[in-house]
């Protein structure tokens, strides 16, 4: 008899207990639902498009025009002009300009402006107080595009293909001075269109290595010869910078 009220009891305690069972059945739903709720509020989170911040323009900074000091002869034929200048500028990086003028290529452009520039004045026209800025100013205008040219999609350097599509800026001087993150060119090469902003589509061959492309914001160039034929899409176009002034640093005339 012991042993059947031992067995008895044993009986019971393996017997499931029906509320305890439903309490967990219902925890075990309402983790699923808690579990269900937090994977989609996490999806939610990652499907809204974060908002692009364009990048605006820095400044002014200021820099020297010439790692060195130049020395020109001016038009008189016997006073000389030794100067050194700086400018002053907005860009996207503090370091554009530096990184610009310490270039070789754009370094010898630039005191090449300045010595076809420089040359040309008489005595006058480099100190006089009404002139000078006349001169200052037309240096400004000629430097510009040398400091700031047209860079084109993600290539690293102004003259680098964008990696995208292939293109890259042409070798003639462009008139546009339109900001790299405002404006863009628009690129089907499949159907061979190419267009900058809204203006007006082009066509082309594909081969073109100073094709010019217009809008209303002005002439881009584009090299084509290196174009990837399946892209059809577009491609950011335009200046990083741009010169407010030309300002002396040290002058000495001669």
């Amino acid at each position: 008899m012991a042993d059947a009220k031992k067995d008895d009891k044993k009986d019971d305690k393996s017997a499931p207990d029906p509320a305890a069972a439903a309490k967990k059945q219902k925890l075990f739903i309402a983790g699923g639902v808690v579990g269900v709720l937090a994977l989609a509020f996490v999806a939610a989170l990652m499907a809204v498009p974060k908002e692009v911040v364009k990048p605006e323009l820095l400044g002014p900074f200021v820099a020297p025009l010439s790692p060195n000091k130049l020395q020109v002869n001016l038009n008189d034929g016997r006073s000389y002009l030794v100067l050194n200048l700086n400018v002053k500028f907005e860009a996207y990086a503090a370091d554009y300009v530096t990184t610009r003028t310490t270039d070789p290529v754009c370094n010898a452009e630039v005191r090449d402006q300045l010595v076809a520039i420089s040359s040309a004045k008489s005595r006058q026209e480099v100190s006089d107080k009404v002139l000078k800025p006349v001169y200052l100013e037309e240096i400004r205008h000629a430097v510009e595009p040398l400091l700031f040219p047209v860079h084109i999609g993600e290539g690293l350097a102004p003259g680098d293909a964008d990696p995208a599509s292939g293109i890259k800026p042409g070798v003639s001087t462009p008139t546009f001075r339109g900001l790299f993150e405002d404006h863009r060119l628009k690129v089907d090469a499949v159907q061979k269109t190419l267009a900058l902003d809204d203006g007006e589509p082009i066509n082309f061959e594909g081969k073109e290595r100073d094709l010019a492309v217009a809008s209303a914001a002005g002439t881009v160039y584009v090299d084509l010869s290196g174009l990837k034929e399946e892209f059809v899409g577009e491609v950011k176009v335009g200046v990083k910078g741009y010169v407010k002034r030309v300002l002396w640093e040290d002058v000495l005339i001669q």
